[in-house]
């Protein structure tokens, strides 16, 4: 069986201190770790964190006022800069401390940004397979790809930069596929970039993110599974809730939308099974569970894996 490691995702607005959550971790059945790119400079700082148990950093983490919400896409040079900054420190913390992968965003495509929250908000309405849900929605990819190849240039020039740290640290930096249309990479962009950079840069499949994509209509969660499995470094493993009535909004949506992911498996649409047989058994596994799962819920999700065998 695989290792599982728990995010500190889940430890959000729960414990105070690392060392907290790792306690609670182990009680729960984990005895590896990620470190999630919430986390602050004095929290990293204050804890013990112990060698070996990590296998994933998430960067930015820590993460730094100065730093925080720059994008390794941006046209702006300074920003880009601050943001291989932020990626820098999270690969020398993976070094540090043992971790095998950083995972990246790789950042976005800009866009009108309306054009998603509203193909969304039609989503909610049960308008998908109806026209306006389609006009809308070539709307929203013809205006990505007219501006695509200006941002993905942008993230070869930070790649190149963070290629040659992570390889010199002896850390693979694992490109995640993303929740939002408008950000990078596509399943092409994907291949183009691990062609690129080839080495020190991998794949890092996250399960929600694909089946939210793919519930919208954008990209079948398969072109993830099927297209890079050679170059997989990691998976993030939560579910995707899909909520048939509108949603109540107390509840934990995702984006405001009718799709809440980040929930324990066996709870939503993702075929676990499917993902254990398409992904390596060197792979890093790690449960991204939101914080708002109680302790049974996240023991109840972790056991399921067990069962189908990760």
């Amino acid at each position: 069986m695989a290792q599982l490691a728990l995010s500190t995702m889940w430890m959000q607005k729960r414990h105070q201190s690392l060392d907290e959550f790792f306690d609670a971790a182990r009680d729960l059945g984990f005895d590896t770790f990620e470190l999630s790119h919430h986390l602050d400079e004095e929290l990293v700082r204050s804890a013990r964190l112990p060698a070996g148990d990590i296998l994933g950093v998430h960067a930015p983490c820590p993460t730094n006022p100065r730093t925080r919400g720059a994008q390794l896409s941006a046209l702006d040079r300074e920003e880009r800069a601050r943001a291989v900054e932020a990626v820098t420190a999270s690969i020398q913390l993976a070094e540090q401390v043992g971790a095998q992968g950083v995972i990246l965003h790789a950042g976005r495509v800009a866009v009108n940004p309306m054009l998603e929250t509203e193909l969304r908000a039609l989503y909610d309405q049960g308008q998908k397979g109806r026209s306006e849900y389609g006009d809308l929605k070539g709307e929203l990819a013809e205006e990505r790809a007219r501006s695509a190849e200006r941002y993905l240039d942008a993230t070869r020039w930070s790649l190149e930069r963070l290629a040659n740290v992570a390889d010199a640290a002896g850390v693979r930096l694992g490109l995640e596929n993303r929740v939002h249309y408008y950000e990078i990479p596509l399943p092409d962009e994907m291949d183009s970039l691990l062609r690129e950079f080839a080495g020190p840069v991998a794949f890092w499949f996250d399960t929600g993110h694909a089946y939210v994509l793919e519930e919208l209509g954008f990209v079948d969660h398969g072109e993830w599974l099927g297209g890079f499995g050679e170059q997989l470094i990691g998976v993030h493993l939560h579910d995707v809730r899909v909520v048939r009535e509108r949603p109540d909004p107390s509840d934990h949506m995702v984006l405001g939308t009718g799709l809440q992911d980040h929930v324990v498996p066996s709870t939503g649409v993702v075929d676990f099974a499917e993902v254990l047989r398409c992904t390596s058994n060197h792979a890093i596994f790690t449960c991204e569970f939101d914080w708002y799962h109680s302790p049974d819920e996240v023991k109840a999700g972790l056991a399921y894996l067990r069962e189908l065998g990760f």
